[in-house]
Formats: structure tokens, sequence, C-alpha cells
């Protein structure tokens, strides 16, 4: 038998409100959809005629938790966020709730055309990745006389 799942355009904030009030009451409340796994992130591409460039969104990401691979015409970009905060135990207080938050974000595309590492450039500020891929140097194609 099929099922048939209906998402509220609001049911995560109303879920997350709740969860926080029942929480803070000391009740637990346990949540029906998990996280996903890897979040996409946000993307521009825009070909410029002889390259690409390439802008994601990652906040909070460190530089040197970025991943980006090329192979032929696919990039690839990874990136995980790791946060945690520490409330160290002052003056006799006990700590009662602690939060960590950890992020993935993973994007994957296809351009039209395959892209050379040769000359390619990477700069990540302010939580944006802005890639420049040169597009590989089409191959000419000759024609042979014959004799």
């Amino acid at each position: 038998m099929n099922a048939i799942i209906r998402r509220e355009p609001f049911g995560s904030l109303v879920d997350d409100f709740l969860g926080d009030f029942f929480n803070r009451a000391g009740w637990s409340v346990t949540r029906s959809a998990e996280l996903p796994a890897a979040v996409r992130a946000r993307m521009d591409v825009i070909d410029k005629g002889d390259k690409y460039t390439v802008s994601v969104d990652l906040p909070g990401v460190k530089k040197e938790d970025i991943q980006v691979s090329v192979e032929g015409p696919r990039l690839s970009i990874r990136a995980e966020n790791k946060s945690e905060r520490e409330v160290k135990d002052k003056d006799g207080s006990r700590l009662l709730h602690q939060e960590r938050f950890a992020t993935s974000y993973a994007r994957s595309v296809e351009l039209p055309d395959e892209v050379t590492d040769q000359g390619a450039e990477a700069v990540f500020d302010d939580g944006v990745l802005r890639l420049t891929l040169p597009k590989r140097a089409q191959a000419v194609s000759k024609r042979l006389t014959v004799q």
C-alpha cells in the first residue's frame, strides 16, 4: 500500500518552536524526520566564453574543510562545518543543555564543456567560494586530402 506524505509549509518551523518549548519544560520530544545527510549549497554558474565562473555559498565553513574536484566536465564540491560551543563550569554553575551543530554541503554539476585545472583559481572569502575554471581547448580537426 502506498502512503501519501503531506508536507506542511510551516511544519518544521512549528516543530522547532514546540520542540524548543517542550525541551525547556523538561519534556522530551522526538522528531519524526531526520536531518539530511548533506545540504545543497547554493550555487551560481556563469559561462564567460573561454571559462566558467562558479560561486558557492558555504556559510560557517573554514577553507581547510573545502574539497573541490574537477573530472572532465564534472565539478564536485564538498565542505563540512563543525562548530562546538564550550560552556565552562564557573562558580558552581551546572550545564543543563548544550548543542553542537555539524553541516555537510555537497554539490556536483555537469558543465557543458570540459574544464582544465591549468589556470584555474579558487578563492574563499566571507563564506563564498569563487571558482574560475578555464574551458579545455577543443581539438581542431583537420581535413586531409586524399592523393
